[in-house]
C-alpha cells in the first residue's frame, strides 16, 4: 500500500477511493510506525500525508512514522471535504472540531473523517 495513491485519492475528493484505502489498510494491519515518507509529493500532498498517517496511526492505537514530526503545514488551508466550500456549518465544525493532526497542518475535515464505518 502506498501512502501517495490515498493523498492523490483526497486532492481529487475522491472519498470512495480514500475509505477503500483506509479500509485496506485497517484489514492488512497497517504498521504505520514504517510507513515511509513519500518522496513524490508537493508541499500540500506531504502536509496531507503527515496528517492522515497521524491521524490513522492514533486510531490504530500506534505511533505515527517518525518522518511526520518534520512535516510542516500545508501552504494554504485545504478543504478534505469539498462540501465545507459551500456549506458554512459544516466548515465551521471542521475548523473547531476536526482532527488536530489535520487542522495543525490547515486540513479541514469534519471530526469522523476517514472512518470506514
Amino acid at each position: 500500500m502506498r501512502l501517495e495513491d490515498l493523498v492523490r485519492a483526497l486532492v481529487r475528493n475522491d472519498a470512495l477511493a480514500a475509505r477503500a484505502w483506509v479500509a485496506d489498510a485497517i484489514r492488512a494491519g497497517l504498521d504505520w510506525r514504517s510507513v515511509p515518507r513519500p518522496a513524490d509529493l508537493d508541499a500540500l500532498g506531504l502536509a496531507i500525508a503527515a496528517g492522515v498517517a497521524e491521524l490513522l496511526a492514533s486510531r490504530a492505537r500506534q505511533e505515527p512514522p517518525p518522518w511526520t514530526k518534520a512535516v510542516p503545514a500545508a501552504p494554504q488551508p485545504f478543504l478534505l471535504v469539498r462540501a465545507a466550500g459551500w456549506m458554512p456549518r459544516l466548515r465551521r465544525m471542521c475548523e473547531v472540531e476536526g482532527p488536530e493532526p489535520l487542522g495543525r497542518r490547515g486540513l479541514l475535515a469534519p471530526p469522523e473523517f476517514l472512518t470506514t464505518a
